[in-house]
């Protein structure tokens, strides 16, 4: 065997198991860096500030999120009222990169919250996120100008894949060991969601034709 070139032991099934279950484990970490921020663990332990507690205790080990679950992950961090700032302490991203994140893939931040906590633990309002290239139209003296609006077909789109995206974490998930012994506690706090989702997504199947040609949108 070359010494410079490492012997390959693993079987595709396996790698796949492994790689599964680093995923995993980077979901129940990102979900127990959410509850600390939450939870103010920063306070608890004498750390003056959020950014303080995130580059004392995990500098060096930091979650390092793989670039495909990036905006999921920073998203589902902002819905609980994470900062920008906030958010690139938790997850060493630049605060450029955690902004771009907040875009993709729509180009809105979707679910933001009204407040959001600050590295201080404080609440202030959300910070908009500007879009990339869409502008208000300029006026002409009539109606108020109204924001471009992003292609109905190309939102649409950007829409599904996060859907697909998250409905497969949403299967890991289900696939994990411990699933069946959580199944009870989940089933109360969201099955009543999952189902409400099922259904608004069936509404919107109903609408769409099975065959149809593909009209330019005007």
């Amino acid at each position: 065997m070359n010494g410079d070139t490492p012997e390959v032991v693993m079987t595709a099934d396996a790698a796949r198991e492994l790689t599964d279950r680093i995923r995993t484990h980077l979901e129940v970490a990102c979900e127990l860096i959410k509850q600390a921020f939450a939870s103010r663990a920063w306070s608890a332990l004498g750390y003056g500030s959020w950014e303080d507690y995130c580059a004392g205790e995990f500098d060096n080990a930091r979650v390092r999120i793989p670039r495909e679950d990036r905006a999921e992950v920073v998203a589902s961090m902002r819905e609980i009222g994470m900062s920008t700032r906030a958010i690139a302490a938790a997850t060493g991203l630049g605060y450029g990169t955690v902004q771009r994140d907040l875009r993709e893939p729509s180009g809105d931040p979707n679910g933001s919250p009204d407040t959001v906590i600050g590295l201080d633990g404080k609440q202030y309002p959300p910070k908009p996120v500007a879009p990339q290239s869409d502008s208000p139209a300029p006026s002409d003296g009539g109606d108020a100008a109204k924001p471009k609006r992003r292609p109905i077909t190309k939102a649409f789109d950007a829409t599904r894949y996060e859907l697909v995206k998250n409905t497969k974490s949403l299967v890991r998930l289900a696939q994990d060991e411990r699933f069946d012994r959580y199944a009870a506690q989940l089933a109360h706090s969201h099955r009543s969601d999952l189902i409400r989702a099922r259904d608004a997504l069936q509404s919107v199947i109903d609408r769409l034709p099975e065959h149809s040609t593909h009209p330019e949108e005007g």
